[in-house]
């Protein structure tokens, strides 16, 4: 398939990925369309995206359908995917992205297919070994950048060093934090604590020009101590998963306090708009979607059980990506530091 240039201001969307493909994502496609001065690109089977649209009456004019024979699954294999899905939508997608004929690629897909796609067609930024995902974690007054959050189990002290220099370009292009403050989360804040791997990170870190102030617990994050939560993708996937899950604990735990009598529910009345307010701050579909950083082009991670508005803001995301030319900094950020610290990895 030759593609044709669709052009910096475009995002194409993986109209098969995820948990209500292909419905919710062209639902979250048409919403964006309307709010978003951006070329939209769904790529998919296209007599399957066409045949919902009419079966449920959407409306997809504003949209540009690509077609992609086939399909990946949840479970397959990223190798493989790579080597036998050349004509799925992922592959295609990051495909396009790679020969710089987009912005963005936007999936709620396989993560890992995601991935070796982008790794393999829009290879990775020079200086970074392995790409990571970044999430903003919410907190009172303050917005900390979480990295990696799921995309390397396994971790080399180097990539560590690699991550904190990424989540510092994420954290002053998107966040407008100047010389963000750079954490390592570990079991305790002693420079000699935890495994080889992050002491090792430590001493990186610490001989370079990151703003680094040492190891993080994990209650240190939430006390607001850091900008950037530096981790490998085992531990920063388990305490993001942690907090979805408590804050849906927390907000059941308080539903049912206040409906459980009369008075409770007259005092729920004058309650309920900044109650609404905070849940919206720990609803993944609020964000949409998070970046995966490292690969030479912008790539968007949405969660698997994306709907309609999970969708549409992870576009509104991917536009802003684009907008702020975040690989583009993270690109001019990665040769300073590494051009400051020359001689001081192994």
């Amino acid at each position: 398939m030759v593609a044709e240039n669709y052009g910096k201001n475009s995002i194409i969307v993986d109209a098969m990925g995820g948990d209500h493909a292909p419905g919710e994502i062209i639902r979250g496609c048409i919403q964006a369309s309307r709010l978003l001065d951006i070329k939209i690109i769904l790529i998919g089977d296209e007599k399957k995206i066409r045949s919902f649209a009419i079966q449920d009456n959407l409306d997809i004019t504003n949209l540009e359908i690509l077609n992609a024979s086939q399909e990946i699954e949840m479970d397959e294999s990223p190798s493989e995917v790579v080597r036998t899905k050349r004509d799925s939508s992922i592959y295609l997608g990051t495909k396009i992205l790679g020969e710089g004929k987009a912005g963005a690629f936007l999936s709620a897909g396989n993560t890992g297919a995601v991935m070796a796609c982008a790794l393999y067609n829009a290879r990775r930024i020079e200086g970074i070994q392995r790409p990571a995902i970044a999430v903003v974690l919410p907190l009172a007054e303050k917005r900390v950048v979480l990295i990696d959050a799921g995309a390397n189990v396994d971790v080399k002290p180097v990539y560590l060093k690699q991550f904190a220099i990424m989540g510092k370009a994420y954290a002053e292009t998107m966040l407008s934090i100047e010389n963000p403050a750079i954490g390592l989360i570990n079991v305790g804040s002693e420079e000699k604590k935890g495994s080889e791997v992050v002491v090792e990170a430590y001493k990186l870190l610490k001989n370079s020009d990151l703003n680094f102030k040492g190891n993080v617990e994990g209650r240190d994050i939430f006390e607001g101590k850091v900008d950037v939560a530096v981790c490998d993708g085992f531990v920063g996937n388990i305490l993001l998963k942690a907090i979805e899950g408590m804050a849906n604990l927390f907000f059941t735990e308080i539903k049912n306090v206040f409906l459980s009598n009369f008075m409770t529910k007259l005092v729920t009345l004058g309650l309920k708009k900044p109650l609404s307010r905070m849940k919206r701050k720990f609803d993944y579909e609020e964000y949409g979607g998070a970046y995966l950083l490292g690969v030479d082009g912008l790539v968007i991670i949405s969660h698997g059980s994306s709907r309609a508005k999970a969708i549409s803001n992870a576009i509104r995301v991917a536009a802003t990506g684009v907008s702020m030319d975040l690989v583009g900094k993270i690109r001019d950020e990665v040769k300073i530091v590494n051009k400051n610290d020359r001689g001081s990895e192994k």
